[in-house]
């Protein structure tokens, strides 16, 4: 068998690892989250047990159900890209801080349920970025 040429080996190299990029990256877009369960754009995560918000949400989610977990922090991170969320469920978790721009990314939420935590105050303007929020 002859030797590999050194040009035809970088090609061969470059195509794969473009390969490799896809597929994480359609990974993420149409992936769920570990333990949760997804159906078209809703995500449901509820009473797993989960201490923070999962990473690997689709980014085309429409609906997100977290509530009757152990989540306790919502970061500036935990939503971020999911432009598409029109309904984010947090209730009954142990959430005591929301970080400052947490819901930034959500245009087009148009209901949160965040009762039953142990918040005590929430950052001011959180919510400037959701002007269809509706239903808090």
């Amino acid at each position: 068998m002859p030797p590999i040429v050194p040009e035809k080996r970088a090609a061969f190299c470059r195509a794969w690892a473009l390969v490799c990029a896809l597929l994480v990256c359609a990974a993420s877009v149409t992936g769920c989250p570990h333990k949760c369960s997804c159906s078209g754009s809703h995500v449901d995560c509820q009473g797993l047990g989960l201490k923070t918000v999962p990473k690997g949400i689709p980014r085309n989610a429409e609906r997100l159900d977290l509530n009757r977990n152990n989540i306790t922090r919502v970061t500036k991170v935990d939503f971020s890209g999911l432009k598409n969320l029109r309904i984010l469920h947090l209730e009954d978790n142990q959430i005591s801080v929301v970080e400052r721009g947490a819901f930034q990314d959500l245009r087009l939420l148009e209901r949160l349920r965040i009762n039953r935590n142990k918040l005590l105050f929430l950052p001011e303007l959180l919510f400037q970025s959701n002007p269809k929020l509706g239903r808090l």
